[in-house]
């Protein structure tokens, strides 16, 4: 081979070697995202897992028992038998009661309210007590005319905020109406009763001009609302 064709052959050699990695391109846009699939079917329902143990029971509420919860003690007494009631502090300044409507069982002592007024209560609590009257001044009626007034007492203690008054107008009143109220805390074994507080003698008279029905000339109600111990 003459030196011309190894020169030759050098030149193709060197024209056929790679050069070096050029920089690379600047990335093109983000394509257009495609359309989304047809949603695949629903996969069968799993087996329902075991019933859980059952929890305890609750219990109702029981009033004798729960003292948290309620206090059915009540009793609603009345009379209905003509009595003239003394002036305070006299022998005969009570109230007595002949009759009764609904009265809880083993919580009150009722037998004296006829005799001498006498409620007991057999426990302890706070109680809502409320009284009516239907009365006026026994005549002859004075002037200037007084008014009455009645109230609570227990143990022969005077409760506050239970005195209340009526007033007779004229001599021909057949009555007036009169109403209180108090709630206190009240003691087994505590005895109350609805005495005049006035200094005339006050008539509880059922029978009334207009009334069909001879009428109710005394009431006391009572209504525990909350049990102690």
């Amino acid at each position: 081979m003459c030196k011309d064709d190894h020169e030759h052959m050098d030149k193709w050699h060197r024209c056929c070697e790679q050069g070096p990695q050029g920089v690379p391109g600047i990335q093109g846009p983000q394509g257009i995202q495609g359309l989304q699939g047809a949603q695949g079917p629903i996969g069968q329902t799993g087996l329902q897992g075991p019933q859980g143990v059952q929890g305890i029971p609750g219990k109702d509420c029981d009033c004798n028992d729960r003292k948290e919860c309620c206090c059915q003690r009540y009793a609603n007494v009345y009379s209905s038998v003509a009595q003239v009631i003394g002036a305070y502090a006299s022998a005969t300044d009570t109230v007595l009661f002949n009759a009764q409507n609904q009265v809880s069982a083993a919580d009150f002592d009722l037998s004296m309210m006829n005799v001498n007024g006498d409620i007991k209560f057999l426990k302890h609590g706070i109680y809502h007590l409320a009284w009516q009257l239907q009365a006026r001044i026994v005549p002859p009626v004075p002037a200037p005319v007084p008014s009455w007034s009645f109230g609570f007492w227990v143990n022969g203690i005077l409760v506050p905020g239970s005195i209340y008054s009526g007033f007779t107008q004229a001599p021909g009143d057949d009555a007036c109406h009169s109403t209180g109220d108090v709630i206190i805390e009240i003691q087994a074994n505590d005895v109350l009763r609805l005495r005049n507080t006035s200094i005339s003698a006050v008539n509880l008279n059922p029978n009334v001009t207009g009334s069909v029905f001879p009428i109710t000339i005394a009431s006391i109600n009572i209504e525990c609302l909350k049990e102690l111990v």
